[in-house]
């Protein structure tokens, strides 16, 4: 069950700070001891359609117009999906390489239908920001914002199920703070959200309500916790523990599953 620090140097990533509190353990493995996780197929998905939606405003940055060329979104979208196959996906029962196919199309062309149409052209997709930071064990806080343009930036969501936009606020709130923090204006924050359903996909664009200094103040835990780890002064079984009792605390979404945890209950 001990968690081995290989790895004296991380970036924490916005995306990966909800994690911590989620099981201090599992990202402790997959951070700290550099063991990879294997994404699902859902995941893949998403990936896969945020490479489509790229093409899509990349090409309206060059042009300066708004339209969507399918076709390229796709092809964009489909090279992202070998991609990911590449690295090793968990399918669900009943996914394929068509089914998957099938949503991508749906989702990028939801996102052309529904969102392009009330959304500016970005001055930027996919700009990444960092901030260093002195610490034992993290260099940096750094992520790749999907959409800036003028005062708000956006992100790309999909899931199964109706989006909760504020659900995501502690991610959200570090972009806004990394793009602020680089000298860019960022006011607002937007989720460009495509639900993809059984027959269908369906988007829109949501208000999220960002908090900066409650998701600095889960950074901080965080960065506390970790000098805690390289002070060496309590065993790091003590402090990054299991959560069996997590909601995704199952074998189809953690590669870790059954730990130890679980193994004594």
């Amino acid at each position: 069950m001990t968690i081995k620090v290989n790895n004296t140097d991380i970036r924490i990533r916005p995306s990966a700070i909800n994690s911590f509190f989620s099981c201090a353990y599992q990202w402790g493995k997959y951070h700290l001891e550099g063991i990879p996780s294997t994404s699902g197929g859902r995941a893949a998905i998403g990936t896969s359609i945020h490479a489509g939606v790229e093409q899509l405003w990349n090409e309206a940055i060059a042009s300066n117009k708004k339209e969507a060329n399918i076709s390229a979104m796709t092809d964009a979208a489909m090279e992202a999906w070998k991609e990911e196959k590449a690295k090793g996906i968990k399918l669900d029962d009943g996914e394929t390489d068509g089914t998957a196919a099938v949503e991508i199309v749906r989702g990028l062309e939801s996102f052309s239908e529904d969102i392009m149409p009330f959304s500016k052209i970005p001055v930027a997709v996919e700009q990444f920001y960092k901030v260093d930071i002195e610490h034992p064990i993290v260099s940096e806080i750094g992520g790749t914002i999907d959409y800036i343009t003028g005062d708000t930036i956006a992100d790309v969501k999909t899931s199964k199920r109706k989006i909760n936009a504020n659900s995501h606020s502690t991610q959200q709130s570090i972009y806004k703070y990394l793009a602020q923090a680089n000298g860019v204006p960022i006011e607002h924050n937007l989720i460009q959200g495509v639900v993809l359903k059984k027959t269908g996909a369906e988007g829109s664009v949501l208000t999220l309500d960002s908090n900066i200094d409650e998701a600095k103040a889960r950074v901080n835990i965080m960065l506390d916790t970790l000098e805690l780890i390289a002070s060496d002064k309590a065993p790091i079984d003590l402090i990054l523990r299991p959560n069996p009792g997590h909601y995704l605390c199952s074998a189809k979404f953690c590669d870790l599953y059954p730990c130890q945890a679980i193994k004594e209950l």
